[in-house]
């Protein structure tokens, strides 16, 4: 298993080296999407945001622009050959990029045992699912128990009644409500979704939702025109 991680995180460096132009494949950061973008820095510039954790750094297209915050950026990948890839990409550049390569739960029981990292107001992306992989009722589970005030986004949701794509791995394993509702009713968190349809949107159209507490919640309904709570019509 060591040789194995070894021989893939070799073959990492040489797909930067071979094949730099892959680190964007996806159309830019967040997908390409310039709608999450503003969603992104709404938020940013309405909290006091202490630091960024991203959980699947893929090629590091999203890291790039976390980074560009100057705030401490903490992102993960499990793959040996994606994360040797992002190790190259960012070797020369800024200092407040910490990668890893781990599991994502693991990762992140780990950071909330790390003192050097904030346990307030702090944003995380979450893209770390794939297939069988489906980490995210355990990373929402270790968060909302370790963080004051988080606020995260996850990727590849279902957006009701829109056109955004998401994703779907059968019975039992869509990113949608339903899948999160466990985690949603034990933490009593608040549910936001974009402002506009797909339509509206560039790059791939990927579905995303932000959760974050109560508190957090209404403070975004009043000052942040580009999510909207769901459901819609509830009371306050």
């Amino acid at each position: 298993m060591f040789m194995k991680a070894l021989i893939s995180k070799g073959l990492g460096c040489l797909d930067y080296i071979r094949k730099s132009g892959m680190q964007d494949r996806w159309g830019g950061p967040f997908n390409g999407q310039q709608f999450r973008q503003r969603i992104f820095f709404d938020l940013l510039r309405h909290f006091a945001i202490k630091a960024i954790v991203e959980t699947g750094t893929y090629r590091g297209t999203t890291t790039a622009l976390f980074a560009e915050t100057a705030l401490p950026v903490y992102s993960v990948e499990s793959h040996p050959r994606l994360y040797s890839f992002s190790r190259m990409r960012f070797r020369h550049q800024r200092s407040n990029i910490h990668l890893y390569n781990n599991d994502s739960r693991a990762f992140l029981a780990m950071i909330s045992n790390n003192a050097t990292v904030p346990k307030e107001d702090v944003f995380f992306y979450l893209d770390a699912h794939w297939q069988d992989d489906l980490p995210l009722r355990e990373e929402l589970e270790v968060i909302f128990t370790n963080w004051t005030r988080p606020i995260v986004m996850i990727d590849d949701f279902q957006v009701p009644d829109s056109d955004y794509s998401f994703d779907d791995y059968g019975s039992g394993k869509t990113l949608n409500l339903d899948y999160l509702q466990p985690a949603i009713a034990a933490h009593n968190i608040a549910v936001f979704f974009p402002a506009v349809n797909a339509v509206e949107e560039t790059g791939v159209k990927r579905g995303c939702v932000v959760l974050c507490p109560q508190e957090t919640a209404m403070d975004i309904e009043k000052s942040i025109s580009t999510l909207l709570r769901y459901p819609a019509d509830m009371d306050h």
